[in-house]
């Protein structure tokens, strides 16, 4: 009996660069409004979610067999002894062991870029692999056993050399994702200013034939947001570079604070806005008033374009750890652009041990209901930097800079002891 080898197909290399390129292909397949209108990092999750290759895993302690009696053509063995041309058939036994696997199915055919001189064998099936072994009754049942275990030694040396492949791809594909996704992003943005440029309305031809990709879904994954109803509209927003610079002017206000906290811990949460304020305002000129961040709320400040906000800032006083989320809480109920900036900024006046409000800041804002990840890495104690969806619409996200800045100091009160 002729096996089955696995393993004999495509190259892994041909095979990945190959689901790289159809990276482009899934990105350019999101409707133009709804791609607009979705967060890049959704976008990235929802792409990368499709194209992830799933590794083969086998599951030795789920092995099952079946045995069976049968008839074996012995005729033409060596050290067999047969006369004439016809079948010479001799009691023996077929044993077939199910191995149970989960993974990419097509992935028994692809070849990994090691091979060796042995090639494992097997009949692939949809969660399981199929070895067949046959012998005859009167040779020693120890062949089977010797023959399963080389076999499935194989199959863990091939599926080692697949996995590393598969391994570097799954890493880089967000990367490769998020690529494609700017570079559609581009060209959409040089569509519209050739539409501004044209004034002209576009012609659609209505029997063109509506394109629909190829699923290829292997896992569940997270569905995106809607296209708005009305289609896409492009809004304000801080640029990055911007926003960079304004958190460092906070932070400059934040550390003269620290230097100097007898001047500034008697104030009170507005007037230490105030503060913060007019120094943002020495740095930005707005259209009209010449102020670019205004006073809206109590403690907040903002800069406003159309009745929407696109950065706002919160100022407030340590009373607890409490106050992190009530804070966030007031940041998303804003009325906000799509990927609007904030900036949360904490001065601790009252209780003694720094140290410890360090440590509860950061399990506190990740524990906020609408936290979505930590958005990149702070070089300065009593940073941090987070992503949060909107309370109005997951789509909408609020990336928000955290500061904790130190004006207690001792005097002749007693000390405030820490709060739980």
């Amino acid at each position: 009996m002729k096996p089955n080898y696995l393993f004999k197909k495509s190259s892994i290399s041909y095979v990945l660069d190959a689901q790289g390129a159809h990276c482009r292909q899934k990105v350019d397949a999101i409707a133009k409004d709804q791609f607009l209108a979705t967060p890049v990092e959704d976008l990235v999750e929802f792409v990368v979610g499709q194209m992830l290759v799933d590794p083969l895993a086998i599951y030795e302690d789920r092995m099952s067999r079946e045995q069976n009696e049968i008839n074996i053509d012995v005729a033409g063995w060596p050290g067999r002894y047969t006369r004439g041309d016809g079948p010479c058939l001799v009691a023996g036994i077929r044993v077939i062991v199910s191995l149970p696997y989960t993974g990419d199915q097509a992935l028994w055919d692809i070849q990994p870029n090691t091979i060796s001189t042995g090639r494992p064998f097997g009949e692939v099936r949809p969660d399981v692999l199929e070895m067949r072994f046959e012998c005859p009754i009167d040779q020693s049942l120890d062949t089977i056993k010797q023959r399963l275990d080389d076999n499935i030694r194989l199959i863990k040396q091939y599926l080692g050399w697949q996995e590393a492949s598969i391994s570097d791809f799954n890493r880089n594909l967000a990367a490769v994702a998020r690529s494609a996704i700017e570079a559609r992003r581009k060209r959409l943005e040089k569509h519209d200013q050739l539409a501004g440029l044209l004034n002209i309305p576009l012609r659609h031809n209505p029997n063109a034939p509506e394109f629909r990709p190829i699923s290829v879904q292997r896992r569940i994954v997270k569905s995106l947001p809607p296209a708005p109803t009305g289609g896409f509209k492009q809004e304000w927003t801080i640029d990055d570079s911007e926003y960079e610079n304004i958190l460092a002017i906070i932070r400059h206000e934040g550390r003269t604070f620290e230097a100097t906290p007898k001047t500034y811990a008697v104030h009170d949460e507005e007037e230490l806005r105030d503060i913060v304020l007019a120094h943002l305002n020495g740095h930005y000129k707005g259209d009209a008033s010449g102020e670019t961040f205004r006073r809206s709320g109590k403690t907040d400040l903002r800069i406003e374009a159309e009745s929407r906000t696109a950065f706002v800032a919160e100022c407030k006083v340590w009373k607890g750890s409490q106050v992190i989320h009530e804070s966030i809480d007031q940041l998303l109920g804003y009325l906000t652009w799509r990927d609007c900036k904030a900036a949360l900024v904490i001065f601790n006046k009252n209780v003694a041990g720094f140290s410890d409000i360090l440590d509860k800041a950061q399990p506190m804002l990740e524990s906020h209901p609408r936290f979505m990840k930590t958005a990149a890495a702070t070089r300065d104690i009593g940073e941090w930097r987070a992503i949060l969806r909107s309370k109005e619409d997951d789509a909408r996200l609020i990336h928000v800079h955290m500061f904790l800045f130190n004006l207690y100091f001792e005097s002749s009160k007693q000390r405030t002891k820490p709060r739980k």
